[in-house]
């Protein structure tokens, strides 16, 4: 028997990062996420975020390529958002994410600071929280040329 453990911190932002997703229907933008993940044989361990962007706590099946399940989600949920006509606003997720392998024993500290979202959020911006994520992971930010 293979045993095999791939917990992720995935973090997603809205087309634009505009503030399109509104407390009173997030559960249920949630709930088609964690049903996304679900039918991709993985696990949503928690998905929170706040008006701009989606952090999820999962567990990946040995199974399924991180790609496969981040299009797969992003797709299917952005539609259902759109079809709802609960997020009015909503356009679409930004093309990129964010994936960080982390491991056992980090997933408890990570449940929290994603179930904590909204007071994290009162205080640090969706910028500083993401850079600070790709520098902890180990990864170098990538800023696009000014256009």
């Amino acid at each position: 028997m293979s045993y095999v453990s791939s917990l992720y911190h995935i973090v997603f932002s809205t087309y634009c990062r505009r503030a399109t997703i509104t407390n009173e229907y997030r559960e249920k933008l949630y709930a088609v996420i964690a049903t996304e993940i679900k039918n991709m044989r993985s696990k949503a361990l928690i998905v929170n975020g706040v008006h701009d962007h989606i952090h999820i706590l999962l567990s990946l099946s040995p199974e399924v390529a991180l790609s496969d399940l981040m299009r797969n989600v992003k797709s299917r949920s952005s539609v259902w958002a759109k079809q709802s006509g609960y997020f009015p606003l909503f356009e679409g997720w930004e093309r990129e994410y964010g994936a960080f392998s982390l491991s056992a024993v980090h997933k408890d500290a990570v449940y929290k600071y994603i179930e904590n979202q909204q007071d994290h959020h009162n205080v640090t911006s969706f910028d500083i929280e993401f850079n600070r994520l790709i520098l902890k992971a180990g990864l170098t930010l990538y800023k696009m040329p000014d256009d």
